[in-house]
């Protein structure tokens, strides 16, 4: 599973350098007026698929497939004319990307007369140098005058005395120092620099864009990094939004989670400590002392390489640093590995984790949390209360931290109360589950933070397989969108589920009612194309103001590149949305290998629904090489056995994607035989019968041979996997059948009853049983008795008493033979219907069985 981003630009001329190389040709360019007549004509109903158009609230639209032949390089024209923009209204290109699939994947921002508008992201897609499809969010601005009525340091008074800080991190000298350090800028500083803004003002309903002054804000008592947005005309706040992502919730955490495992190191004097240089990108894990400064962090030392107990005197106190150590080697090697990612941010960020972090001043449920930290870049965790909660410094909880840093870096989803912050944290714990799931595959991938509690009252933060698990700690959460357990108020934590829920279903499969008593089922697609599709749409198509709708078309398309349209992934990540309440079911073709469901001599399959463009290659696999099939579809024998027909497609994009059909029977196919026993029922003993296959013939036939006894057999379900076969006795159950290709067999089992008191420790028969009129009592001879595996308690076997007791006790019948006899009939006509026991003397000993009359 490979994702590998071969290039990152960031500026314009970078990219037109990028776009001259890559598609040989320098950038198309017009004269005005020709480029705003042939931009007019791209936009045209025609040449939009107007089938995949979509809108937001203002008529503009937020995604489309492309269908005129627009060149790439004419991207922000191209721009200008579909969203139909005016003269004050500008884009800028952020970055842009070219991934496995040779696309090229721009981002652009959005201005207003030079004035950036935060949230407001379009970003273009194409293939060959043509535009293939285009979305984002583009907003509407009509704030008069960009000249602000405030100026920055007035509009900073009001952030400040919003924020009411006890103490701010450019008021610390050591703070001040590190930021100079960690930047390698001397002029570096904490201190807040504003920058003019279009913003909605959230705080007040979010129904208007006003121009507002932006500011970082860094707190040290409590330490806290958030964004703070000032009208620039009224001083009032219009907007928060946080820096710093965690877990919200309380937890803690007490040893290492994972067992003794090896982790890497350096050497530092005499000591070793937990820093390292992993694949280029510095991984460092320090101590901040119970504190929230990072300048106060130092590094846990050891005198030899054994950070073990009795080996490392700092063991105790300083356990968790190991898991949060080996929890961001684990992090790194997944990205680096799975989607050749160099660090959180593709260009080798460090890794640095701050244990012990413990913040008196902050309300984020400090020490029972952990936090990425989106100003600094770095992870800190807290050591949990001792009493309630572990360090949170587990596995999962290490990488969906990381996970916010991974996003920051891509899509930049909002934080906050928006439905954006909600797919900020789930797909948080989307890395999370597929990190854990990679790493350390025994552990619980589904259940978020479940080694971190010191009791049995919870069970996990958060359930992606069963949201509204009743044992996690934040509470039961939405499964569907809107549905129950939904936030009204956009907690993001507890709305986070919807999409990680989805990804469940889109990996594993299920099937259910959800809130909306929508029935759905979806065949999960296993975790690494799951994986793939989650991260396509995440670092390539969604913008920092996405929602679910978006989310939702914009991971089909993900997986439309992947794995081409009318795929049985395109199906399942569209059914997995239906799922979770966004969006409606699958209900275009589906591709699919078309063809007879065995094959006698040869059989001719095809793949059917396959979009324009695609290509597909046939072969055929089984174990015994029982068929093969050439370029035309044409399967034929080579011997008798079971086979797959399976098809790789490929798309012209770039797509692929394979199917299978299921285990079919070639020429021949013998029927094997085998049984359990189910226990007994009286004097009825149950045998499973299974077939192997199952249902792979017709004209079933059930016989039994028994052993000297006419005996009933009642056969269930005959073309089922388990045929059930009731025994009164010991013998051979045989199955006669006509197989598909018109062979006909008989193969045999060999049963024996070990309940039936005739055959178990008794040495009678009596037949038949059930009866209606007489009954045959007959004592059994030694040849029969070898295979009944019978114990012989006299030879040669006589009777010489015979009585019959009905199910209360009481004596119906008596009978005594003096010199033994070898058999005799006994009439049970004047019997009524029901259940007796029949017991013989054989001179040693009674023995008894039950027969059953009838009327």
């Amino acid at each position: 599973m490979m994702q590998a981003i071969l290039s990152t630009i960031t500026t314009q001329n970078d990219i037109n350098l990028i776009l001259n190389l890559f598609f040989m040709k320098n950038i198309y360019k017009l004269p005005l007026i020709a480029v705003t007549l042939f931009l007019f004509s791209f936009v045209s109903a025609q040449n939009i698929d107007t089938t995949s158009l979509q809108r937001n609230k203002n008529g503009k639209i937020m995604f489309a497939h492309i269908t005129a032949n627009v060149k790439i390089t004419n991207s922000v024209h191209f721009l200008r004319e579909a969203l139909q923009t005016t003269g004050a209204d500008s884009f800028v290109l952020e970055k842009a990307t070219i991934d496995k699939l040779n696309m090229i994947h721009q981002r652009y921002q959005q201005y207003y007369k030079g004035i950036k508008v935060e949230n407001a992201e379009y970003m273009v897609h194409g293939k060959t140098g043509i535009i293939k499809t285009i979305n984002g969010d583009f907003q509407i601005v009509n704030v008069g005058s960009i000249k602000p009525t405030l100026s920055q340091q007035e509009a900073l008074t009001y952030a400040l005395k919003y924020v009411n800080s006890e103490e701010y991190k450019w008021q610390d000298s050591s703070m001040e120092k590190l930021i100079k350090q960690n930047t390698n800028n001397p002029k570096a500083s904490y201190y807040p620099k504003g920058e003019l803004v279009i913003e909605r003002d959230y705080l007040k309903g979010g129904k208007n864009l006003l121009l507002a002054w932006k500011f970082p804000i860094s707190s040290l008592k409590p330490n806290n990094e958030q964004l703070i947005y000032v009208d620039a005309n009224t001083g009032e706040i219009i907007n928060k939004t946080p820096e710093i992502l965690d877990a919200n919730t309380p937890l803690t955490a007490q040893t290492i989670y994972s067992g003794t495992l090896s982790i890497t190191g350096d050497s530092f004097g005499a000591s070793f400590r937990l820093r390292e240089n992993r694949n280029g990108v510095n991984v460092e894990t320090l101590n901040i002392q119970n504190g929230s400064n990072y300048a106060n962090a130092v590094d846990m030392t050891n005198t030899n390489t054994n950070f073990i107990n009795g080996s490392w005197p700092n063991f105790t106190q300083d356990q968790s640093a190991l898991d949060a150590h080996w929890g961001a080697e684990n992090v790194l090697d997944f990205w680096n590995v799975v989607f050749q990612r160099n660090s959180l941010d593709d260009g080798g960020i460090p890794a640095i984790g701050y244990v012990h972090y413990y913040d008196p001043y902050s309300s984020a449920g400090w020490p029972n949390n952990a936090q990425w930290d989106g100003t600094n870049h770095v992870m800190r965790y807290g050591d949990g209360d001792g009493v309630n909660y572990k360090p949170f410094t587990e596995l999962d909880i290490c990488a969906h931290e990381m996970g916010h840093g991974i996003d920051e870096f891509t899509a930049n989803l909002t934080p906050g109360t928006q439905e954006s912050g909600a797919l900020n944290e789930g797909f948080s714990d989307i890395w999370g589950a597929s990190i854990e799931h990679w790493a350390a595959p025994s552990k619980q991938t589904w259940l978020i933070g479940e080694e971190i509690f010191k009791t049995s009252t919870y069970d996990c933060i958060r359930d992606l397989q069963n949201p509204k698990d009743i044992y996690a700690v934040e509470g039961q959460h939405p499964n569907t969108y809107h549905g129950q357990y939904w936030d009204s108020y956009g907690e993001p934590h507890i709305n986070s589920t919807v999409l990680s829920h989805w990804f469940y279903l889109l990996s594993q499969g299920g099937s259910g009612t959800n809130d909306n008593s929508n029935s759905y089922s979806v065949t999960g697609i296993g975790m690494d194309e799951a994986e793939e599709i989650a991260w396509r749409t995440e670092s390539h198509y969604l913008t920092s103001s996405a929602n679910y709708s978006t989310a939702r078309t914009l991971s089909i398309q993900a997986a439309t590149d992947l794995f081409c349209a009318n795929s049985p992934e395109v199906v399942a990540v569209t059914n997995a949305w239906y799922a979770v309440g966004v969006g409606a079911a699958y209900s275009g073709n589906v591709m699919s290998i078309s063809g007879p469901s065995y094959i006698c001599t040869s059989g001719t399959y095809t793949v059917i629904n396959k979009p324009t463009g695609i290509t597909s290659t046939l072969w055929s696999s089984s174990n015994t090489s029982a068929a093969t099939i050439n370029a035309s579809g044409l399967a034929s024998k080579v011997n008798n056995g079971f086979t797959n027909i399976n098809a790789n497609m490929t798309g012209a994009s770039g797509c692929t994607t394979s199917l299978s059909t299921n285990l079919m029977p070639v020429g021949y196919t013998p029927v094997n035989l085998s049984s359990s026993t189910a226990g007994c029922n009286g004097n009825t003993q149950t045998w499973d019968v299974i077939t192997t296959p199952t249902s792979y013939g017709s004209n079933w036939h059930w016989t039994v041979d028994y052993l000297g006894q006419n005996a009933q057999i009642y056969i269930y379900n005959p073309y089922s996997p388990s045929t059930y076969v009731d025994v009164t006795g010991g013998g051979t159950i045989k199955l006669s059948y006509t197989d598909l290709c018109g062979n006909a067999m008989t193969n045999g089992l060999t049963v024996y009853s070990s309940c039936h008191s005739g055959y178990g420790a008794t040495n009678f028969t009596v037949a038949p049983n059930p009866a209606q009129n007489d009954v045959m009592v007959s004592a059994v001879t030694n040849s029969n008795l070898t295979d009944a595996k019978t114990k012989i308690v006299s030879s040669p076997n006589l009777i010489y008493g015979i009585k019959l007791t009905d199910m209360l006790g009481t004596l119906r019948k008596s009978f005594e033979y003096k010199t033994g006899i070898q058999s005799i009939k006994i009439s049970v006509a004047d019997l009524n219907a029901g259940i007796y026991s029949l017991s013989v003397f054989d001179g040693q000993q009674w023995q008894s069985q039950n027969i059953i009359v009838q009327k």
